[in-house]
């Protein structure tokens, strides 16, 4: 006993020496360029298990350092690692601070994944992000934009330029016949906010889901992929006063080659059809009109945004106001959008937080009549700027707008269109997010978080009496529509660490949310005069109106493990559970689960000794399920339609209801699997980043609206129908060089997709009508058809200009004539050709999805000056150029290319163009389609980083000066304004008819951004 009492004495004697022996090492890292203290940097000492945390104020301690000297490291997400030394002597505390230099490229930022967050070295599935450093000096009206060619497989396409138009958004090529192919939109956690209504300014990060297994965590609505916004909180720090803008002109991007006055007077009076009441006098020049200049202006762009953000005790907020002022390129266009957003982070106590982010835009725009037929509306006015004949001055001799060449010309004065047409929508957006957080245990948090979003439209419409739409008559319209979600969502997540190698995150929750829909609308017909307009519509002489509403519920529980052993190997494991009104009673249900696992090469000893310039590679490989609810409220129940008014004499009588639609109990989810295999890697301190997958998904049980006999009584009804295959590569590189003061950046993505229709439910194929309304003929020009691509022109093949007699007599074709178009012979009733154009000789003619799309981006940085670009492209599609096909009829009466001139002769056997009056072939023929391939220089940046000795004269803090283009120049053979543009929209089966489509818009801007 005595003995053990000795070595105890002895023991706590050695130990009360060690303890005194003891230091300690304290300091603060804080941001080089503002000294703003940096919370949550990790301090460690190298060789040892000793580390620390910064707090809020930037401040860490390490305690029970023995004596020594030792290298210090510090690493903060989105800086440079930094490093440090100290010497600790027996008892004391040595000091070491860190001022850290932000990085512009994060080694292992953080990417939001779904209710949550992940480093991006610990993901499994496949996600592209962007940060704010990337789009912060691209000016742009809506994210989208800024982040198009910068994510590998997400194709942003502008398919009608007009100021506020909708934007063509997929994410691995388009899974639905009818239902929408759009991704779902996630704003700080508000499921299907809208983008065109989010200040991109307040951005700070925008992460897009692309394979099933990262976006199945949204269950019904992830099966296009899920684009997550998370927007700014206030920085660390004091808070200041922020003030960013910029200023620009734009201009239209080609100019069309049409006939001079001379030309299309010379060209019109060889005509045999010409009206000979209309005579020119050829011998001398004729004033020409140029209604492009006539409408196209050089329109000014503007937007200007106040914010005050930063840190107090334990609050964190941003405020932001913004401006936003576009006016069109054509007359009469133009967009105005002032928006605020808060965004408030606070801490209750140590256990305890709550934060909200609101922000509330309204937007009125200016439309203008575009991607519309000629019909007998008169036209849109970018088809009459090309069309109406030059030879025709602004006004006619009693000073009113003069009229077309005809008297029976239905066409309008493109002045008189800018003019005389009223078209306004007002747009009132308002998104709502509260939540709070509460750590039950340590390692455990509970959130709750309630969203509403609000959105009203007014659509103001007024056709005067003077234009061929309403003519003589007059027309108002006024259109409103609204709607309301709110949404509850509330999680759980545990996170534990087993032994220093087991590292779990498990993620549980339930989610409801609810919609409710509303429209309006108002029509009077028959005003005796235009001056009030819609202001009073009941002055109308017939006045009509409707409306109807909707609701749609949807109802979720989900949950996520997340598992690391030794950080190597890791495992995702998500299942979500969805009921859904929209579908049959029962069929509401619908789950959807996904795995993933990857391995963590680079972190295996055998990589590191076999090379050690691999600093990061990681396997991949995931599979899952998602669905699609996007199709409109009660499509499974039976519908009716209530008859309109009409008169037999004095008498006037009400039609009854009729069913309009029957009724589906078995309508159910759309759904997709996917299966994904993907490499990251990482070379020499990531200096080289390469990041690969290549993907296969199948969509079944389509929402289509499906054709059925007449004999039923009704011509579709909604059901699940086929699937749909997409199969794709992507690859992303990302490089850095220094070489002294100069930093060099270069990356590119390259993305390859193609669909194949595999089922369509027992039928072959079906037809979409491909065109507008006012060219019948083409009703039958897009195809859907088994084994085929979506997006398929369908139509004759053109082989060129009849020659000779003996040509004609060769071949039985509708309208054929010398100097008429050529239609090419491939097939008959029994398979062979057989001398006759009929329908047995169309076939597919090109395709309106991209295979490839390609994005170039660099920056080169010397000093406090760079220079960045984005170069954007997509390959291997084609375009319907219908413009064309109105305007090469030589000797017409409305204007025309000037291609025309070399028609076709007797003694001018041209096989390019038809001769005098001949008229294009009724039907869809591959002459009216162009390669739409494109190489577009998107973005080009220069950033001038004022340095604070001068910036501080004025009280400034950090500011940036930039110039800045926007779609410079384009590289293609198309030859109409845009290769991208679609009069159809942005519905992916009619996707590539360009019929009148707004103008390309090239934009020079200059802006800068001040802190205070």
């Amino acid at each position: 006993m005595r003995r053990c009492l000795l070595f105890a004495s002895l023991f706590a004697v050695l130990s009360v020496q060690v303890l005194r022996a003891q230091g300690s090492i304290a300091g603060t890292a804080r941001d080089a360029a503002t000294s703003a203290p940096l919370a949550r940097a990790t301090v460690t000492v190298v060789g040892t298990r000793l580390s620390a945390e910064t707090d809020a104020e930037g401040r860490y301690a390490l305690t029970g350092v023995p004596p020594g000297t030792y290298a210090l490291r510090v690493r903060l997400l989105g800086y440079v690692p930094g490093a440090g030394t100290a010497v600790v002597q027996d008892g004391q505390q040595a000091v070491a601070d860190f001022q850290l230099t932000a990085s512009p490229i994060e080694l292992n930022p953080i990417v939001a994944v779904g209710y949550g967050t992940q480093r991006k070295g610990d993901v499994t599935g496949s996600v592209g992000s962007v940060s704010s450093q990337q789009i912060g000096t691209i000016p742009v009206p809506r994210i989208e934009q800024a982040i198009a060619g910068l994510v590998s497989g997400v194709q942003v396409q502008t398919t009608n330029a007009q100021p506020g138009s909708e934007l063509r958004i997929r994410v691995r090529g388009s899974n639905s016949l009818e239902a929408s192919n759009g991704p779902l939109v996630v704003v700080d956690g508000v499921i299907g906010a809208d983008l065109n209504q989010i200040n991109p300014s307040d951005v700070e990060a925008v992460d897009v889901l692309k394979d099933i297994s990262a976006s199945a965590i949204y269950g019904a609505r992830g099966a296009n992929g899920v684009i997550l916004v998370t927007t700014k909180r206030g920085p660390p720090g004091q808070v200041r006063v922020g003030y960013s803008g910029y200023t620009g002109m734009q201009e239209v991007t080609k100019h069309i080659d049409v006939l001079s006055a001379d030309e299309f007077a010379r060209l019109y009076m060889r005509s045999p059809t010409h009206d000979p009441s209309i005579t020119y006098d050829t011998l001398s020049p004729l004033p020409t009109t140029d209604w492009q200049k006539v409408v196209y202006q050089v329109a000014p762009i503007r937007n200007h945004e106040l914010r005050v953000s930063g840190t107090t005790g334990g609050t964190r907020l941003m405020f932001s106001g913004t401006l936003f002022d576009q006016e069109g390129i054509v007359l009469g266009s133009g967009l105005t959008r002032g928006s605020v957003r808060f965004n408030l982070d606070q801490d209750v106590s140590e256990r305890s937080r709550f934060g909200t982010r609101v922000t509330y835009s309204r937007s009125v725009g200016n439309e203008v009549r575009v991607n519309d037929g000629y019909g007998s509306a008169g036209g849109p006015i970018t088809m009459m700027a090309l069309r109406f004949a030059p030879t025709i001055p602004l006004y006619d001799a009693n000073g009113d707008f003069s009229g077309p060449l005809l008297p029976s010309q239905t066409m309008d004065n493109p002045l008189a269109i800018v003019k005389l047409l009223d078209d306004k929508t007002t747009t009132d957006y308002l998104l709502g997010n509260a939540f709070g957080e509460y750590d039950l245990a340590p390692g455990v948090t509970a959130r709750t978080s309630l969203s509403y979003t609000a959105r009203a439209g007014l659509n103001q419409r007024y056709t005067s009496r003077q234009l061929r739409a309403a003519f003589n008559t007059g027309q108002a319209n006024i259109d409103n529509t609204r709607s309301t979600t709110w949404l509850s969502e509330n999680t759980v997540t545990l996170r534990r660490t087993l032994a220093d190698r087991h590292a779990f995150t498990v993620l549980g929750g339930f989610t409801a949310q609810e919609t409710r829909s509303g429209a309006s609308t108002q029509q009077g017909v028959g005003f005796a005069t235009d001056l009030l307009g819609y202001r009073r519509l009941n002055l109308a002489e017939t006045v009509t109106g409707g409306s109807s509403a909707g609701r749609n519920r949807l109802v979720s529980f989900l949950g996520r493990v997340n598992y690391a052993f030794a950080g190597k190997y890791l495992l995702t494991a998500t299942f979500r559970t969805d009921g859904s009104s929209r579908f049959a009673a029962n069929h509401k249900w619908a789950t959807f689960p996904s795995a993933a696992v990857a391995w963590r090469v680079s972190e295996e000893p055998f990589l590191r000794r076999l090379a050690p310039a691999v600093n990061d590679l990681k396997l991949r490989l995931s599979a899952g399920r998602s669905g699609s609810e996007a199709i409109g409220s009660y499509q499974s129940l039976a519908a009716w339609t209530i008859g309109s008014i009409y008169a037999i004499g004095a008498t006037t009588y009400r039609n009854g209801v009729t069913p309009s639609r029957n009724a589906n109990p078995n309508l159910r989810w759309e759904t997709t699997t996917g299966y994904d295999a993907g490499l990251d890697l990482g070379l020499f301190d990531d200096r080289v980043r390469l990041i690969a997958d290549v993907y296969h998904k199948v969509t079944r049980d389509l929402l289509y609206g499906k054709q059925v006999p007449y004999f039923t009584g009704f011509e579709s009804y909604v059901t699940n129908i086929g699937k749909v295959q997409n199969r794709g590569v992507e690859l992303a590189l990302d490089t850095r060089h220094t070489a002294g003061a100069v930093e060099l950046r270069l990356g590119g993505s390259l993305s390859f997709n193609r669909s194949k229709v595999l089922d369509l439910g027992g039928d072959r194929q079906f037809f979409l009508a491909g065109a507008n309304g006012s060219l019948p003929t083409f009703r039958e020009s897009a195809i859907v058809r088994v084994g085929e691509p979506l997006g398929n022109f369908y139509g004759y093949i053109w082989d060129g200009i009849y020659q000779t007699q003996a040509e004609l007599d060769t071949i039985v074709q509708p309208g054929e004539r010398l100097g008429g178009d050529k239609i090419r012979d491939i097939s008959g009733p029994l398979g062979v050709r057989d001398s006759v154009i009929d329908d047995y000789d169309r076939t597919i003619l090109g395709n309106g999805q991209p295979r490839f799309l390609v994005g170039l981006t660099g920056t080169v940085a010397y000093k406090a000056l760079s220079l960045s670009w984005i170069l954007r492209g997509a390959l291997d599609f084609q375009v319907v150029n219908l413009n064309r096909q109105g305007m090469e009829t030589p000797g017409a009466s409305s204007n025309q290319l000037r291609s025309v001139l070399d028609y076709w002769t007797p003694t001018n056997p041209t096989n390019t163009m038809t001769a005098l009056d001949v008229g294009p072939f009724s039907g869809m023929t591959s002459r009216w389609i162009e390669e739409g391939s494109f190489l577009r220089l998107q973005n080009l940046t220069l950033d001038w980083t004022v340095p604070q000795r001068l910036s501080g004269h004025f009280g400034m803090g950090q500011v940036h000066v930039y110039l800045s283009g926007q779609n410079l120049f384009t590289l293609t053979r198309y030859s109409w304004y845009d290769p991208e543009a679609s009069s159809r929209g942005t519905d992916d089966l009619e996707l590539g008819w360009d019929d009148s489509s707004y103008p390309g818009i090239r934009i020079i801007t200059f802006g800068m951004n001040v802190s205070f």
